[in-house]
């Protein structure tokens, strides 16, 4: 995984996420008066970078919305399955259950990550996973997070078990 503190200030992803033309469409694609980029000093843009066997399992984000780019596929598998919007104001359990089981196959669909393939989706809403890479070449896909409240941050044990470290606490 790529950080989001480890991207050159001024290359091209990182612009991409902090132009704010680029915050502005997002926001008005998903109909909302108010966007914000996600405050996570690692998390708010990174590159998922995933291997031979890599797996990415069930899970749910912290922030609300996610846009993710392809930007190499794996030789097979690392295909992006979605239950959308399965989560509302109560947790859903029961369907979570069914999906977590194989129950429910017709509230997952299937996306292939392609290079190019740009997606949006609600992160926090839809339990998603992303299946088994295969092969030498790895799977490269950019993650944009947004949130709908300002100064929507991860816990610090999804930032130690994802990236390894904590950011520095500043001193006030």
């Amino acid at each position: 995984m790529l950080a989001y503190d480890h991207f050159d200030p001024v290359g091209p992803l990182r612009s991409l996420y902090e132009c704010d033309d680029v915050l502005n469409f997002v926001r008005r694609c998903l109909g909302l008066d108010e966007l914000h980029r996600y405050a996570d000093p690692f998390g708010a843009l990174n590159v998922s970078i995933m291997r031979d066997g890599d797996v990415l399992d069930w899970h749910f984000d912290m922030t609300d919305f996610v846009v993710s780019i392809a930007l190499q596929s794996a030789e097979s598998g690392g295909d992006f399955e979605n239950a959308a919007n399965i989560r509302g104001n109560d947790h859903n359990d029961q369907v979570v259950a069914a999906v977590l089981r194989g129950d429910a196959p017709e509230r997952v669909r299937v996306e292939p990550m392609t290079p190019g393939t740009l997606m949006l989706f609600n992160g926090r809403r839809s339990m998603h996973r992303v299946t088994p890479i295969k092969g030498a070449t790895p799977r490269y896909v950019a993650l944009l997070a947004y949130d709908t409240k300002p100064g929507t941050d991860s816990t610090d044990a999804l930032k130690l078990s994802r990236y390894g470290r904590l950011a520095p606490r500043r001193h006030e």
